[in-house]
């Protein structure tokens, strides 16, 4: 029996895929993306520096019931952006104000904790980056590209060199 995922105040772009039990809150995700299971993104975030971590003395939003704070004093959610073309293996946490670049992979239990560039691949808890999909002239050329805002017709040619980027490259340059 597959386990359900969770999905509010998202925006998730065509032929992205999540998989089972993920939790996504404010969170962007563009298109041909491939999300593992149990991804869980976009729950908000304590202070650490006050006397308390408890949104009772922080928060007007009553989440556990109740409030003892006349204002809210931190910005409790921050939007998360997944580029396109993005893979998040199983059982990754992604902290709210992250962005996630175009075509980047991020490792299955990584913590994202901070930023990921376009085409990096990210490992680890805390989150690193252990090398770049493609040479740095070949992503400026996919970034500039822009192959997943493609036609469906040319994106049904893309199989013709799926394996081969500078004949890729080559056949589709960017203006």
């Amino acid at each position: 029996m597959d386990i359900p995922s969770h999905v509010r105040n998202a925006d998730i772009g065509d032929y992205t895929y999540v998989s089972m039990n993920s939790w996504i809150n404010n969170t962007r995700i563009g298109k041909f993306c491939s999300i593992g299971p149990n991804l869980l993104c976009g729950w908000g975030v304590h202070p650490t520096q006050g006397i308390s971590t408890s949104p009772m003395f922080y928060s007007t939003k009553k989440q556990n019931g109740i409030t003892f704070s006349s204002t809210d004093k931190i910005e409790e959610r921050a939007i998360i952006s997944i580029g396109n073309d993005v893979f998040i293996g199983a059982n990754v946490t992604i902290l709210d104000g992250v962005s996630i670049g175009d075509g980047a992979i991020i490792g299955a239990g990584a913590v994202v904790s901070k930023d990921i560039p376009p085409y990096a691949i990210a490992v680890g808890v805390p989150i690193q980056i252990v090398k770049y999909r493609f040479s740095e002239e070949q992503i400026q050329q996919l970034l500039k590209i822009k192959w997943w805002d493609f036609e469906e017709s040319k994106l049904r040619d893309i199989e013709s060199n799926f394996f081969n980027v500078d004949a890729f490259l080559s056949k589709n340059k960017a203006d």
